[in-house]
């Protein structure tokens, strides 16, 4: 691997927190500390997550009017053409970064970071898939995104590079001492596929049988599917046991206020949040979607289910409860370290750029 400091742009549409938000903001920060010159661009707002950035990363608002004005392609250009590396995160992004290019002559080659989370459940390829992403160099964050590029986008192997997410390690606070109430976290912006109804039905079950809270931190990512939710909370009189936290960007400074996390998702890429409470030594139940899952399966088998029966979730969790608090969190801090150091990801990462600018 060679010793050559890279200047990158990381570009998005906004760090409103999400996954691919938390994934540039920690690769951001990763590439920084190992003293590359680093900027990132929103095309719209800069977004709560910015300031998450190491102090030392320009952010640079492009506050575009539309997808179409030429004055806002023609600056995001002119930002763009100084670097060695432009690295776009979201396919929306990756359209407009490409027009842009060609219409104002930046001829540089096009890093695409694609964090779909629906690959579990839609392998179709749009007529944009293929015109767009097969120009660029593509980096899955999961083997099944891989194999999608591969087989049904169709892309040559050596354009094609995986390079699973981690999380900054976060400072570990003292865990809450558990009270008589089990505190349950799920941690989830409110999409369909992320099954958020599930929870409230298992809550609604749950308490029948012991004193529990489930508290849900997430964006209002779609606005109906979330007041879907809270109508269901409302109707099930779920009030007093499960409530909704929208504003906290800082996942990791909440997690040892709580007794376990569960993620009901039924189609994931990451799911990134699993690699935050395995940092912070959380016990969690999770349905086996995404990279992370298959890779940690073996090390955790006791946090993965196969299925949504209710049942079966509420035996997982008095399973969860009987353990050994501090050796399950050991061994979670423990697949932590192994799966998501920092250094390999570097070094990961800095390979694929290598390897993508080889003519």
């Amino acid at each position: 691997m060679t010793d050559r400091k890279y200047s990158i742009v990381q570009i998005i549409d906004t760090l409103e927190a999400g996954g691919a938000e938390k994934v540039l903001v920690t690769l951001s920060n990763i590439l920084f500390n190992h003293g590359h010159t680093l900027t990132v661009i929103t095309t719209l707002q800069k977004g709560s997550l910015a300031s998450q950035l190491n102090k030392g990363i320009e952010i640079k608002e492009l506050n575009r009017k539309s997808k179409w004005n030429l004055n806002d392609m023609r600056r995001l250009v002119q930002w763009c053409k100084p670097f060695d590396i432009i690295h776009v995160h979201s396919s929306h992004n990756l359209r407009y970064v490409y027009i842009a290019a060609k219409i104002f002559y930046l001829n540089k080659t096009i890093f695409f970071h694609h964090h779909y989370g629906n690959i579990e459940t839609d392998r179709s390829v749009k007529w944009h898939d293929k015109f767009f992403m097969s120009s660029a160099i593509l980096i899955a964050v999961s083997r099944k995104i891989y194999d999608w590029a591969i087989q049904s986008l169709q892309m040559e192997p050596q354009r094609v590079f995986m390079l699973p997410n981690i999380v900054s390690k976060p400072l570990l606070h003292e865990r809450t001492i558990r009270t008589s109430t089990l505190q349950l976290v799920l941690v989830s912006n409110f999409r369909a596929q992320k099954n958020i109804g599930f929870a409230v039905e298992l809550i609604y079950k749950l308490k029948n049988k012991m004193n529990v809270h489930l508290t849900i931190i997430g964006q209002r990512a779609d606005e109906d599917y979330c007041n879907s939710i809270k109508e269901k909370i409302q109707s099930l009189q779920l009030n007093n046991f499960i409530s909704i936290e929208h504003d906290i960007t800082d996942v990791s400074s909440v997690l040892h206020q709580f007794d376990i996390a569960i993620h009901t998702a039924t189609s994931e890429s990451g799911p990134l949040v699993l690699i935050e409470y395995m940092a912070a030594g959380l016990p969690f139940i999770s349905y086996q979607t995404g990279e992370v899952v298959h890779q940690i399966s073996e090390e955790l088998p006791e946090c993965i289910i196969d299925n949504f029966e209710i049942e079966e979730w509420i035996n997982k969790i008095d399973h969860l409860l009987k353990l050994n608090t501090d050796k399950l969190s050991q061994i979670l801090l423990n697949t932590y370290h192994k799966y998501y150091s920092e250094e390999a990801y570097y070094t990961a990462c800095i390979k694929i750029y290598e390897k993508g600018l080889q003519p």
